[in-house]
């Protein structure tokens, strides 16, 4: 992709990649700007910051992001990207991640009911308490446990006829799914639709390092 920034002054070996996601940062498809120019001037926020961390790759149009940095403590980097993207973000080792997705996959979906479309998906902690128990089913999901920083999904939505969405159903969105979470345990969480979490998933592993950019 174009426009994004590099780190030219560390080794590759001594980079770990994250996957970070935005707090209700909604669909930049609205925004006055492309996707590239937004990662492109939010390295250039990062850059003034002095710091090495940088975005390097982004998945969809809703906050889905990989980030390369040599720092390792994650709420030092959630701090940094926090501060230029103007939201709260989950961040995690893109290996976490993925172990999470290689779990939610093999779950099986609730019982069908009519008139209701189940959608998987992950919500991931952002700041505060961990998740240790399981959560009872809210109006809108049903849950499963995977980590302590990570919570199973199972999005109702709502069908006006079969296949169709309810669009006009007050049920809730993604977002108020991660408000769901984040009540439930106490602190901030961000859900996402489990397709959305394999494709930024797909895109990190694109930039970990392989075993021979290890062994220089």
């Amino acid at each position: 992709m174009t426009g994004l920034c590099c780190i030219s002054l560390w080794r590759v070996n001594s980079l770990g990649i994250f996957v970070v996601l935005g707090v209700g940062t909604g669909n930049f498809s609205s925004r006055k700007m492309t996707m590239e120019e937004y990662v492109h001037a939010t390295n250039q926020k990062l850059s003034l910051l002095r710091t090495p961390t940088r975005v390097v790759d982004y998945h969809h149009m809703a906050g889905n992001f990989v980030v390369q940095t040599p720092k390792m403590n994650r709420l030092e980097i959630a701090d940094e990207l926090s501060l230029v993207l103007g939201t709260s973000c989950a961040v995690n080792p893109t290996q976490d991640v993925l172990a999470c997705v290689n779990i939610a996959e093999k779950v099986s979906s609730p019982q069908n009911q009519p008139g209701i479309r189940w959608i998987k998906g992950i919500a991931f902690k952002v700041r505060g308490r961990s998740c240790t128990v399981d959560l009872k089913p809210s109006p809108r999901a049903e849950f499963f446990r995977i980590k302590e920083y990570a919570v199973g999904v199972f999005k109702k939505d709502q069908l006006i006829r079969e296949g169709s969405l309810d669009k006009a159903s007050s049920i809730g969105g993604w977002a108020a799914v991660s408000d769901d979470v984040s009540s439930a345990t106490g602190g901030i969480w961000t859900a996402r639709a489990l397709m959305r979490i394999q494709g930024v998933v797909a895109k990190a592993l694109k930039h970990e390092p392989t075993r021979q950019d290890r062994n220089q």
